[in-house]
């Protein structure tokens, strides 16, 4: 969602994204004009996307990334769910997709991305669940068990 959020204040308006969560589906289609597809046969079109980011980082996610990478576009892979396969390296070579890792930022970026945060760039927040740091364990197995609605579970002292 972040990610979508930050393509929408640079211009970009066809944005899908995949979510297998139904609650966090009806969630993610208040946050924004953005198209949001359970991934059981009512994704983009195969080989369609001139970006694709891969924000959760699974076996699964690298193959449909890898799967719907326009020829010469771009995978930008952020997230760490597991480890190594998923990629058709064979299909990325032959149609020249570009892969990317990246996982930090700079202080410049923290300070930009909050100031657009501040700003109102991003639209309202109220996809984030708030919960005391002592529920921490059991906001992460709720995050994992796909059981809240919320993108994010923001934790406080």
């Amino acid at each position: 969602l972040g990610t979508a959020l930050a393509a929408r204040v640079y211009g970009i308006e066809d944005i899908w994204i995949a979510e297998p969560n139904a609650a966090r589906r009806e969630m993610l289609s208040e946050a924004g004009p953005f198209r949001i597809y359970s991934g059981d046969g009512d994704a983009p079109e195969d080989g369609s996307a001139p970006l694709v980011v891969d924000a959760y980082g699974s076996e699964a996610s690298r193959a449909t990334s890898t799967r719907l990478a326009a020829p010469g576009g771009v995978i930008a892979h952020i997230g760490l769910a597991g480890g190594g396969a998923g990629l058709d390296t064979r299909r990325m070579t032959l149609q020249e997709i570009t892969f990317f890792g990246t996982y930090t930022y700079t202080n410049d970026d923290f300070h930009a991305t909050a100031q657009a945060i501040f700003d109102g760039r991003f639209g309202d927040f109220s996809w984030i669940e708030e919960r005391p740091l002592s529920d921490g364990a059991q906001a992460f197995k709720d995050l994992d068990a796909r059981s809240v609605r919320a993108a994010k579970i923001v934790l406080k002292p």
